[in-house]
């Protein structure tokens, strides 16, 4: 699939881009183009959201050749059931879109959860890195990291079993959604705003909410899996 189709950002200005969906193991991933010079911005949303989270930023990348795309199990790109939403694969979903786009050299841009992925793909790849933006995230055993209580409801293994329980309920779903989005308007972000990129995905039929609950409850481990290159990191 290669279509056009037009993005309205925030201004309401009109910005062309091509789509595709690149396949990745047993699903496709969705993957907006936006035409121009590189080296190519590729910008990973954090989670719970998607590619619309950097629908304000496009028009400043104007000119730029810029990609932005969901995770497997998030927004347009396709939910396999049994496939593991772990930190590593989406690594490897991130080489996915390269790869079959031709990428020769990016600037990774990650936000929230994907920071792990950014870090860990540009040193598997230095030579293909032109620069790494880094925006709200964490790697390894960082001693401030405190995640949003929507998400530590999930990834402490304490509230396991409450933490089952609410994810069979799409409106506590919802009212969490909602409650964390009001925390996050005090920081200057329109929680309604917030609510309008996240919430379609966990209401549409595949539901985003099955990967969003296996990558929280997995997130100790996504978080270990920085440790062994933390010394690496150190040196760039």
């Amino acid at each position: 699939m290669n279509n056009s189709a037009l993005s309205f950002a925030d201004n309401a200005n009109m910005f062309p881009y091509a789509e595709h969906m690149v396949p990745r193991g047993d699903g496709h991933l969705y993957v907006r183009e936006y035409a121009g010079t590189g080296p190519t911005f590729v910008l990973m949303h954090g989670f719970p959201d998607n590619l619309h989270t950097y629908d304000r930023l496009i028009p400043l990348l104007s000119g730029k050749h810029v990609i932005t795309f969901d995770f497997l199990g998030w927004g347009g790109s396709e939910k396999p059931a049994n496939y593991a939403y772990t930190s590593k694969n989406q690594e490897e979903e991130l080489n996915a879109i390269v790869e079959f786009l031709h990428i020769e050299q990016i600037i990774p841009v990650a936000h929230d959860a994907s920071g792990p992925v950014a870090i860990n793909w540009s040193l598997d790849h230095p030579e293909r890195v032109s620069s790494l933006v880094l925006l709200n995230t964490y790697y390894g055993d960082a001693p401030t990291l405190r995640f949003p209580e929507f998400i530590s409801l999930f990834a402490d293994p304490t509230y396991a079993s409450l933490a089952e329980a609410i994810a069979q309920d799409p409106n506590i779903i919802l009212w969490l959604l909602n409650w964390q989005g009001s925390h996050f308007g005090e920081g200057g972000v329109d929680p309604e705003t917030l609510l309008s990129i996240v919430w379609p995905q966990f209401a549409h039929v595949p539901s985003t909410f099955p990967p969003l609950y296996e990558s929280y409850t997995r997130s100790p481990c996504n978080i270990a899996s920085g440790y062994s290159t933390r010394p690496t990191t150190q040196s760039i």
